[in-house]
C-alpha cells in the first residue's frame, strides 16, 4: 500500500502487523495471529516504522491511520 504524498509503500505484511498492533495485540499475539515468528513481526514493524518515519509503534499506527493505510 502506498501513501501518495510521501511515496511510501508498505508491504501487505507490514500493514497486517500495524493493523494487529492497532487492535491491541503485542508481538507474540501478532505472531500467533499471522502464524509467523516474533522476530519476523518485529522486523515488519521496524520496517514500517522506518518507512513512515515514526518514532514509536504508536506513532506508526497514527501515521498509517491518518494516511488511510489502516481503517
Amino acid at each position: 500500500m502506498q501513501i501518495a504524498d510521501q511515496g511510501v509503500t508498505l508491504t501487505v505484511r507490514e500493514v497486517e502487523c500495524l493493523d494487529a498492533l492497532a487492535e491491541g495485540l503485542n508481538s507474540l499475539g501478532i505472531a500467533r495471529k499471522l502464524n509467523i515468528s516474533v522476530p519476523t513481526v518485529m522486523m515488519h514493524i521496524t520496517n514500517a516504522r522506518k518507512k513512515l518515519h515514526a518514532k514509536t509503534r504508536e506513532h506508526a499506527i497514527a501515521i498509517a491511520l491518518r494516511s488511510g493505510l489502516l481503517k
